[in-house]
């Protein structure tokens, strides 16, 4: 997957975002592949960071490459999870 340039700021914002869609309502195969490429730019342009920052990318890209879904997957809506309030996992 291609990405355009970004700034690394730019590019965690998007990371952030991502996973935070994919733990709340689940992950997708155009998420997932998005995620990916993410991280993989994010760590190219992570020189300057903190060691730990550039380790915990580094960590999360693996994790990521290892997991498959289905390429037709949806999010699901999950208003539980997303509501204010206490909710129960």
């Amino acid at each position: 997957m291609e990405t355009v340039e970004m700034s690394l700021e730019s590019r965690l914002a998007a990371i952030i975002t991502l996973l935070s869609s994919s733990a709340l309502r689940g992950a997708t195969a155009a998420k997932t592949a998005a995620l990916r490429a993410h991280l993989e730019s994010a760590r190219f342009a992570a020189a300057d960071l903190p060691l730990p920052l550039r380790q915990a990318l580094d960590q999360t890209l693996a994790g990521w490459e290892a997991v498959e879904c289905h390429p037709a997957s949806v999010s699901v809506d999950c208003r539980a999870l997303v509501a204010a309030g206490p909710a129960l996992h």
